[in-house]
């Protein structure tokens, strides 16, 4: 091969190399941009899905917010994620709390079935009903589960006014018919005892046996006319009372129950710091002096009793607590069933008037159950500040 031949053979590779190269370039440099205009379209779709999961996610959390239920998060360990404001409420916790902790000793978990349970929240006793289920992931594989916490307390209470309502009604058919039917008879009673002990020598054992006969006629009175009042819905005589001498008549009334000579006995504390108010003077002090009675005769050899009157959140609230044995907690809901009592010697009716009067008020009537190992109960009736 001659010289000028290898030189044109030279010249020859070296342009198809160079024409190589640039056919590669154009290749590359039209992969490079599709390849940018596909990830330039994938970042556009994760844009999008980015931006459809936070509108998601801050419409689940508006959704939390705004459920009356408490939903409760726990992640694939047990540990609780999240927890909406009703449910920080319902356990008086906060989320940043619960989270840390992981749990809560008022939650039920995988033991929640819906069943209604009472727990004590800030001292007060609520009443909690938990569902629990699994979340689980598009394979099926659980990653986490929710317990839905619903405060059924009021609902409760709601059904609880429902029964004693039906119970005051069945109530009042009885009470009309005992009214007609036994005092004509006690009255007849009381008046031909009363007409005996003015024949009988005072100091003579028939006139005492008189008196007692006439003492028991006037108390056996007195349970009608408060089965009447239990069972008859009488209107309100509303006037602006002034509220220490209303607690100082209620207790000067109750101490009559005391026995004689010994009334020094029990230390009575009057604590009064709310305004005048509206209210049926009679009843009110009535129901008082019923609660006041049932504190001192919890004590039967002494003790001390305090009455409380004081404003609170739009509502006058009057407080009897006393240093008796106390309220079991499964008898704070009965204490104000009409003839449900403890004591031998009571009627069951005062507590229940009691409460009659504060729902006549369109109040409440509240028992504080005694807690372990203290003693004393607290009873209060809370009737609104303002009544129409």
């Amino acid at each position: 091969m001659t010289r000028v031949d290898e030189v044109q053979l030279a010249s020859f590779d070296a342009g198809e190399v160079v024409r190589s190269l640039s056919a590669i370039s154009q290749e590359l440099l039209s992969s490079y941009e599709k390849l940018a205009q596909r990830a330039e379209r994938v970042e556009h779709e994760l844009v999008v899905a980015n931006e459809e999961l936070a509108r998601k996610v801050a419409e689940l959390d508006a959704i939390l917010a705004a459920l009356p239920s408490g939903v409760v998060v726990r992640d694939e360990s047990g540990r609780i994620v999240r927890a909406n404001q009703s449910a920080c409420a319902i356990l008086g916790a906060n989320e940043a709390s619960l989270v840390a902790a992981g749990e809560h000793a008022r939650l039920s978990g995988r033991e929640a079935s819906g069943e209604c349970r009472e727990v004590e929240v800030d001292g007060r006793r609520r009443v909690l009903a938990s569902r629990w289920s699994e979340i689980r992931d598009a394979h099926g594989a659980q990653c986490g589960s929710v317990e839905i916490v619903d405060d059924r307390t009021a609902v409760e209470g709601l059904e609880e006014r429902v029964r004693s309502q039906s119970k005051m009604a069945a109530l009042g058919n009885m009470a009309g018919g005992i009214a007609h039917e036994i005092r004509n008879p006690l009255n007849a009673v009381r008046g031909f005892a009363e007409l005996l002990k003015r024949e009988l020598p005072a100091d003579g054992k028939a006139a005492r046996y008189a008196s007692r006969i006439c003492d028991g006629a006037a108390e056996a009175d007195q349970i009608i006319s408060s089965m009447m009042s239990l069972a008859a819905r009488e209107r309100l005589s509303l006037e602006l009372v002034e509220p220490r001498p209303l607690v100082e008549e209620a207790v000067a009334s109750a101490m009559r129950v005391a026995p004689s000579g010994r009334a020094s006995e029990w230390k009575v504390e009057c604590v009064v710091d709310a305004p005048s108010f509206r209210c049926d003077r009679i009843k009110l002090r009535q129901a008082l002096r019923n609660l006041v009675a049932n504190s001192i005769q919890a004590q039967p050899n002494g003790g001390w009793v305090r009455v409380d009157c004081r404003v609170e959140g739009g509502e006058v609230a009057l407080r009897v607590a006393d240093g008796g044995p106390g309220i079991p907690r499964e008898l704070a809901r009965r204490v104000a069933e009409p003839f449900f009592t403890t004591r031998a010697e009571g009627t069951g009716l005062g507590l229940a008037l009691a409460h009659a009067i504060a729902d006549l008020h369109g109040g409440r009537f509240e028992v504080s159950p005694t807690k372990a190992h203290a003693g004393g109960a607290e009873v209060s009736i809370h009737i609104p500040l303002h009544i129409a």
